[in-house]
């Protein structure tokens, strides 16, 4: 029933009259909570078509590309910056080889191609995100819940993954980022040295000096292949 254009609530058959105030801001609470599932939804919806290209990247879906792709989003939307627009301002770090190092690659645009991601495998799910021209660098950690618990199948885990919360699944940190000049994307350095020992030319300043001399890392720290006669 309508007094006027306000409509009259009727509760045990007595009418209750609603000043036109009161009613305005109730319906301004329902379109705000509305408004507040929208975005929600385009939240997920900006998640689903992240995930659904790492996933054409990677190959599969799996608990760490879901990860990845979440640390991702929200290293990115602290520092700023804008899901599917490039940027040259922006360095990643990552600390394990593994399936989370290709989801912030599609995600970041970052590449080791372009010098923008850095894998340094520590063994450790973290990535650090940093942006150049301020110097403000965020560095996100699991909370190790991405383990499947006995029982749960590797749909199960995806799902559980997808709908925990950042603030559960993540330790964010600001820290600062000792940047090295080779470390910086965009083209090589001109600086380069040649090891004294295996005679091979090192580039972008990632050679090791030892008593004043320049050789490269893997003759004088570890080296990952070893030389058959």
């Amino acid at each position: 029933m309508y007094y006027g254009t306000v409509p009259i609530i009727i509760k045990s058959s007595k009418f209750i009259y609603f000043k036109k105030d009161r009613l305005l801001k109730l319906i301004k609470e329902k379109n705000n909570y509305k408004t507040k599932n929208k975005m929600e939804n385009i939240k997920m919806s900006e998640f689903q078509e992240q995930l659904d290209k790492v996933e054409k990247f990677h190959g599969h879906l799996c608990g760490g590309i879901v990860m990845g792709t979440k640390m991702t989003m929200l290293a990115m939307k602290e520092l700023g910056f804008n899901l599917n627009e490039p940027t040259k301002d922006l360095v990643v770090f990552v600390e394990i080889g593994r399936c989370m190092a290709d989801a912030v690659q599609v995600v970041s645009g970052c590449t080791l191609g372009k010098g923008s991601l850095n894998l340094l495998d520590y063994g450790r799910f973290a990535g650090t995100f940093l942006k150049i021209s301020t110097g403000e660098a965020v560095r996100i950690t699991d909370m190790d819940i991405q383990t499947q618990v006995p029982g749960e199948s590797k749909e199960e885990l995806i799902e559980r993954l997808t709908n925990t919360s950042n603030d559960v699944l993540f330790r964010i940190e600001k820290v600062r980022v000792r940047l090295r000049e080779g470390d910086l994307p965009g083209h090589s350095s001109d600086n380069k040295i040649v090891c004294p020992i295996c005679g091979e030319i090192v580039k972008d300043n990632q050679h090791i000096i030892q008593n004043g001399v320049a050789y490269c890392k893997a003759c004088v720290v570890e080296s990952y292949y070893e030389k058959l006669d």
